[in-house]
């Protein structure tokens, strides 16, 4: 009798684990669904403004599509043929130097700590071989985003089709979501979703503007002080500053580890520019590009990124941002306004 109440209690854990391991799978794939349409949306926000323009000239939506994806597609394939060499070399160039200079950083680190008689443990027991089984695990993680050839397909559909497909025809998909609403709330339903684009399209033109500067900047500042893989490590940097604040830290990691490994004034150097650029960016041309269209305080910001980021991985951080602006044009509309009154009284 025991042994049956045993398996019984046996086979009902085993059932129980069997269902939290699918619900976890079905909650996962859910999520990185919705994460995705949500990058697909932010693309089509981004395609929909050269769109407009066209459609604004009496050129049919479907045409403004085409013509325009003609032309990224054009400048990609442009680029590519000019920069594509010998960014390949820079990389290749990279990859063998990182792990090298870590070697020579901890190096660096370990005579100061001698001298100072501090006990590093563990960490003073990092050498190359770990670093570069470390950088392929990260590199690894970051490739297995989606878990599966068939998911990268899944996304590059999404990311690829939707945006085209919005873009073309937005009215129908528009006007679905409009008649979810009572009929006494779809015109003020429409302009708080016209309104939610206007703002998330201010935020990403400053933002992709903001982007090339910095790594303009930051790829002639490397160059000039001399840090190997200057073109690739700027292009890194524009790229991650998408997400403002923490992408310019993480744009600044590895020339400063190259820097510092090689020669210690030119650490002062690219600490030096990557500070100076910085505030160039925060300072002059955030206010400049954006003016009044967002304003986000850096604490949100960096709550924001965070959290997105430790919940969702890395579409969930580049997410986080666009995802505030959005939510700020809901909460002023929907919650400050009928709670003030029109007036803001």
């Amino acid at each position: 009798m025991r042994a049956a109440l045993t398996d019984k209690g046996l086979l009902k854990a085993v059932l129980l684990a069997a269902a939290l391991l699918l619900a976890y799978n079905f909650l996962a794939t859910v999520t990185l669904i919705v994460l995705l349409l949500a990058t697909g949306l932010l693309f089509t926000v981004v395609l929909s403004a050269p769109v407009e323009a066209l459609h604004a000239r009496k050129v049919p939506r479907p045409a403004a599509v085409l013509i325009v994806v003609g032309i990224v597609l054009a400048a990609l394939g442009l680029g590519g043929y000019l920069l594509l060499p010998a960014l390949i070399d820079q990389v290749a160039q990279l990859v063998s130097n990182l792990p090298e200079a870590f070697s020579r950083l901890m190096d660096r680190v370990r005579e100061i700590a001698q001298r100072l008689g501090i006990e590093l443990g563990g960490l003073g027991s990092i050498s190359s071989g770990t670093v570069s089984s470390i950088a392929r695990r990260v590199l690894g993680g970051l490739l297995g985003l989606f878990g599966g050839l068939s998911s990268l397909l899944t996304a590059l559909i999404v990311l690829v089709f939707v945006p085209i497909y919005l873009a073309a025809a937005p009215e129908s998909a528009v006007g679905w979501f409009v008649r979810l609403f009572p009929p006494g709330r779809r015109d003020k339903t429409r302009r708080v979703l016209s309104e939610s684009r206007s703002s998330l399209l201010g935020w990403l033109e400053g933002r992709l503007f903001s982007m090339a500067v910095v790594g303009v900047l930051a790829g002639l500042a490397l160059y000039f002080i001399g840090i190997p893989g200057a073109l690739f490590l700027g292009v890194f940097s524009g790229l991650v500053s998408f997400v403002p604040i923490l992408g310019a830290i993480a744009g600044a990691v590895p020339p400063l580890l190259l820097a510092f490994a090689g020669n210690p004034l030119d650490f002062v150097w690219v600490l030096l520019a990557y500070v100076v650029i910085q505030q160039i960016e925060s300072n002059l041309l955030t206010p400049l590009v954006m003016g009044e269209v967002v304003s986000l305080h850096p604490v949100v910001v960096i709550a924001s990124v965070t959290a997105f980021g430790a919940a969702f991985g890395v579409l969930g951080a580049l997410l986080a941002v666009p995802a505030c602006v959005v939510a700020g044009v809901l909460i002023q509309r929907l919650w400050f306004e009928p709670l003030e009154g029109k007036d803001g009284a």
